[in-house]
């Protein structure tokens, strides 16, 4: 009997979470899957909705309208780019850091001050980025008073087609260094000095320690660290819109301000869904490319 009251308390306490999975987070995913077969301007669904089957994918995937297939993909490529570019730089980087951070004193204030980024306000630090990135920015007006006018961008980083992705992708790697940093530092605590201190004994230099000790056994971090920002990159949206918002040109649309602008500005919430499900495709489809290398590595 007091086996049965415990489990029926556990259910209670996990009832209000659950009942607001069911009726919020299944519910809105059922739709969207449903609506993506659907031709719906967001009015009536009942009395507008027209079903158009697979239409809404063609309509992007492949060539059913030219011109908004080539402006999917060239959001996705925009995607790859930040992704594949931000993970080039946030690997070693964090990596190095968390080798400093482990060997120093009060490793728990430095933690702290490199983990600022992820707790302080996406908004407002995007707008500190757009302070130092614009045309009368902090970059452009140091560079002028340093006589470096070669380097400076007339329209500010982000309001140049051929700098402002660079300064997408450099907020990117800001923000992305502090997790994974955490991530790698708990990952160097792990080692067993034993390792270190028989390569020693069998005269190997730090660089040899680094590249058959160290770096093998941080590869399945490496792995968790590739899937979050791989995913990451696909579902970015917020800094986008604020640094951007998709320009100019659209030289920094990527898939999420296309569905924002899709479904929110033209009234296509089918064919928004659609990109929506096909981007999870995507990042379906590299999860599993690096869960089983992460499988393979550990094997």
């Amino acid at each position: 009997m007091r086996k049965w009251k415990e489990t029926l308390a556990g259910y209670l306490f996990c009832a209000p979470a659950l009942l607001l999975f069911l009726t919020v987070g299944l519910y809105s995913v059922g739709f969207s899957i449903f609506m993506s077969f659907y031709n719906w301007s967001g009015v009536d669904f009942a009395g507008t909705a027209r079903f158009v089957g697979f239409e809404n994918f063609e309509y992007f995937l492949f060539g059913g309208s030219p011109i908004k297939t080539k402006i999917f993909y060239d959001g996705l490529l925009n995607n790859f780019k930040i992704g594949i570019l931000s993970i080039v730089f946030i690997i070693p980087i964090s990596m190095i850091l968390a080798f400093v951070v482990s060997n120093i004193k009060r490793a728990g204030l430095f933690r702290t001050i490199y983990f600022i980024p992820m707790v302080a306000s996406g908004v407002g630090v995007f707008y500190v980025w757009q302070g130092l990135f614009g045309a009368n920015g902090t970059i452009n007006t140091v560079l002028s008073s340093l006589g470096l006018d070669m380097l400076m961008v007339k329209n500010g980083m982000l309001g140049d087609p051929r700098t402002a992705i660079l300064g997408v992708i450099i907020t990117v790697i800001w923000g992305g260094i502090p997790g994974t940093l955490i991530l790698y530092y708990a990952g160097l605590a792990n080692i067993d000095n034993v390792y270190y201190e028989s390569a020693e004994i069998d005269g190997a230099n730090k660089f040899q320690m680094l590249m058959k000790i160290t770096w093998p056994l941080l590869k399945p971090m490496t792995i968790i660290v590739l899937i979050q920002q791989l995913n990451g990159a696909f579902q970015m949206f917020e800094n986008i819109w604020v640094l951007t918002g998709g320009g100019p040109g659209g030289a920094t649309d990527v898939v999420g301000t296309l569905i924002y602008n899709t479904a929110f500005k033209d009234g296509r919430y089918g064919l928004a869904s659609a990109m929506g499900w096909s981007v999870f495709v995507v990042t379906l489809i590299l999860s599993i490319i690096s869960i089983k290398g992460f499988r393979s590595d550990t094997e």
